[in-house]
């Protein structure tokens, strides 16, 4: 019986992480286009969701998959090892965080709270910067700066209210923001490399990576608040499904 349990349990995450690389891949394909200076795409809140849903490396492993083809597949082979490093590890660190949140049987408060103020830090810095380079509050700093005030904002309510926000979807919100933590440390790190290869001394090299991280910025929003809200919605027919 229990071999039956696990042979079922090993074809659902092969299922699923094939569903959710091939939706990763379509994401990219089909909702990738520019907006102010920057490009949009839905790839990483496929991961944060199948993340949240079916398991950290089992997300992780399909963004890797998915992420690492459209790559592969449209003028970026540069990319593809730090594409699937670096989405594998997203998952990976949602799946994980998620896990150790949802065992603590006590809501995430200090975790919320965190999570709040790292992302109103990072609107500051936003609002800091663009004033400093164009003496007003236009550019991508226009479309960024609500979306990390929203979530800080949430963040710190929610932190302070946890009894109107359930445990679960409170562990899940800190999941993606860690998540998303990830991958701009992660991409900051790729591009000083880049930039410093190319030339530019260290400093300049790190400088330059930081103020490129616009889309990466953009993106990592959209996959806090949409990865979440996936979640509450398909969290009860995945749970039947495991089950």
């Amino acid at each position: 019986m229990q071999k039956n349990i696990t042979n079922k349990k090993r074809i659902l995450n092969i299922t699923f992480i094939a569903l959710f690389a091939a939706l990763c891949y379509i994401a990219l394909i089909v909702f990738f286009f520019p907006f102010a200076q920057m490009y949009i795409h839905f790839g990483n809140l496929i991961v944060v969701t199948a993340a949240l849903l079916i398991g950290g490396w089992q997300g992780g492993l399909a963004g890797a998959i998915g992420m690492g083809l459209y790559d592969l597949l449209n003028g970026h082979a540069d990319s593809v090892p730090k594409t699937f490093l670096l989405k594998f590890l997203i998952g990976l660190t949602v799946g994980i965080v998620f896990t150790l949140l949802k065992k603590r049987n006590k809501f995430p408060t200090l975790p919320m709270l965190v999570s709040g103020i790292v992302s109103l830090l990072i609107a500051t810095g936003l609002v800091i910067h663009t004033f400093i380079q164009n003496h007003a509050f236009v550019g991508k700093s226009a479309v960024l700066v609500p979306i990390f005030a929203v979530i800080g904002i949430l963040c710190i309510v929610f932190a302070f209210e946890g009894i109107k926000l359930s445990h679960s979807y409170a562990s899940a919100t800190v999941a993606a923001v860690c998540g998303m933590l990830v991958n701009i440390v992660g991409e900051t790190a790729w591009k000083t490399v880049q930039f410093n290869l190319a030339g530019s001394n260290l400093s300049a090299a790190f400088m330059g990576a930081v103020f490129a991280q616009g889309s990466t910025l953009i993106n990592a929003g959209l996959a806090i608040i949409g990865g979440v809200a996936l979640y509450f919605a398909l969290e009860k027919p995945f749970k039947k499904m495991y089950k």
